[in-house]
């Protein structure tokens, strides 16, 4: 049983009440608007151009709900998202200094940041599977190529750390020497390569779908060999993103 399965059983025997996992709102959706923000509208816009992302390219994506991994209904009315430690990085720091000091928060604003802090260069170590079964191929056999993938970054691809600009900080793990090629992946390409793993019954979640974008590109390149990668996630995880919308 995943882990995130087991406390969401948790809660709903505590709570003696059953958690609803496909709940959608109105208000959650993948493009804020001024009529769900209200005043606040201006500050999100704000942020997503600090963080340098595509307001055009987002403006131009489908309407699209977001899902919580869980929703505990009446009488208790809160929503279940589960956090992980990748997600306390600069961005969040950043956004929580959007929010205005008389906004009540069901946390400890300062506690929230020395958090960030404390966990963002742990969130960025990526970097060792790559640097492990690389060193060992080549070992092996130096002719082996090897192909790093490079997530944009904004909105990036979960799992998979960009480091495609000089002030990106590369992991200490990740050698670099062993990488032969890097190949750029979107968001898009790894959801477009999940949507099609998901057709021949390969539930994958996004950064599979990245690598087999970097396959892709390489089977397109080269005339003849043996192209290997690795699918190192589930797709069940992505259910409260758009992925699978």
């Amino acid at each position: 049983m995943r882990l995130e399965i087991g406390i969401i059983a948790l809660v709903e025997e505590v709570l003696g009440v059953p958690a609803e996992r496909r709940a959608q709102f109105d208000w959650l959706i993948n493009k804020p608007s001024p009529a769900h923000f209200g005043e606040y509208y201006p500050r999100i816009v704000d942020l997503f151009e600090k963080m340098d992302g595509d307001w055009d390219g987002l403006s131009t994506k489908a309407d699209g709900y977001l899902t919580p991994d869980a929703y505990f209904p009446a009488p208790y009315n809160f929503i279940f998202e589960f956090d992980e430690l990748q997600h306390f990085t600069a961005f969040r720091q950043a956004t929580l200094g959007f929010y205005s000091e008389d906004l009540a928060l069901g946390f400890d604003r300062h506690a929230y940041l020395q958090l960030c802090l404390k966990h963002q260069e742990m969130a960025i170590q990526k970097g060792g599977t790559i640097t492990g079964v690389g060193r060992r191929l080549k070992e092996h056999n130096p002719d082996i190529q090897v192909c790093g993938i490079v997530p944009d970054e904004f909105p990036g691809i979960e799992g998979l750390k960009p480091m495609g600009r000089p002030e990106d900080i590369v992991p200490e793990i990740l050698d670099e020497s062993i990488i032969d090629k890097k190949i750029p992946a979107t968001i898009d390409h790894a959801y477009d390569m999940c949507s099609r793993l998901a057709k021949r019954g390969w539930f994958v979640g996004q950064s599979s779908g990245g690598y087999l974008q970097g396959a892709y590109e390489v089977a397109k390149e080269i005339k003849e060999g043996i192209i290997v990668t690795v699918f190192n996630d589930l797709g069940e995880r992505y259910f409260s993103t758009r992925l699978w919308d």
